[in-house]
């Protein structure tokens, strides 16, 4: 199964009491604070004022508390270390809010994962183009022989690859040739970052799907006498023969 830290990853968030901390990456409560203006003199409330009622018509808000302050501080309760916001956006520490890599994604793979995750909110285009890397690289750790994309992921479809996996594998594909020579897919406008972001969702699923998920199994048959197995081998034996 996925670890606890990737399934349950949750992106800081401006007023939100819990997410994964930015600096120490635990999921956390929060403590808010926000540095407002009174006569020259910024002070310091214990709290973000939350919008009620007719009052969120206005445009100085985010997830449902006022932005218009100096600034606003949130300490994680775990490390006690502070995040800063400015009109709802966090601004330091700058860490990305995608998900972390699989625990079971090859160690070549993870770096490049690892590397777009770290250029995400910089280039969106530029992280989606080397997720298109990793997915030519682990496509031959799935069973295909080196060669294009396109073709690898068509020799996997012909062995048996679940339609979930090949509709997962061709978003990556294509999204990351839009990076690479850009066309119908807008990586740049407002979207692209959501759009980047949840291709590296997308990737952690095929390696849940297509490495985690058969590796478990495994296991657990290993766990079979060899009588047992040796009997399964013959049951199935049979059956091919019967065909």
């Amino acid at each position: 199964m996925i670890n606890q830290i990737e399934q349950n990853y949750v992106p800081p968030k401006y007023g939100s009491r819990r997410f994964n901390c930015p600096s120490c990456s635990a999921f956390s409560g929060q403590k808010w604070f926000e540095g407002l203006n009174s006569f020259d003199v910024i002070y310091l409330e214990p709290s973000l004022r939350e919008v009620t009622g007719e009052e969120d018509q206005f445009i100085h808000i985010v997830n449902g508390h006022y932005n218009d302050n100096v600034f606003a501080i949130s300490f994680c309760i775990s490390c006690e270390k502070p995040s800063f916001w400015i009109e709802g956006k966090l601004v330091y520490p700058q860490r990305s809010s995608v998900p972390f890599p699989h625990s079971d994604m090859p160690e070549e793979i993870k770096k490049l994962y690892n590397e777009a995750r770290s250029i995400v909110t910089m280039s969106p285009r530029a992280s989606v183009a080397i997720l298109r890397l990793a997915v030519e690289k682990i496509l031959p750790l799935l069973g295909a022989k080196k060669g294009k994309i396109n073709d690898m992921i068509g020799e996997l479809v012909g062995k048996g690859l679940p339609h979930r996996i090949q509709m997962a594998l061709d978003s990556l594909r294509v999204i990351g040739n839009e990076a690479v020579h850009p066309g119908k897919i807008d990586l740049d406008g407002i979207d692209g970052k959501e759009t980047a972001v949840a291709l590296f969702g997308v990737l952690n699923f095929v390696v849940e799907k297509m490495l985690t998920e058969p590796r478990e199994i495994e296991d657990i048959y290993s766990l079979l006498p060899d009588s047992t197995k040796k009997g399964i081998d013959e049951r199935d034996n049979k059956a091919l023969t019967k065909q």
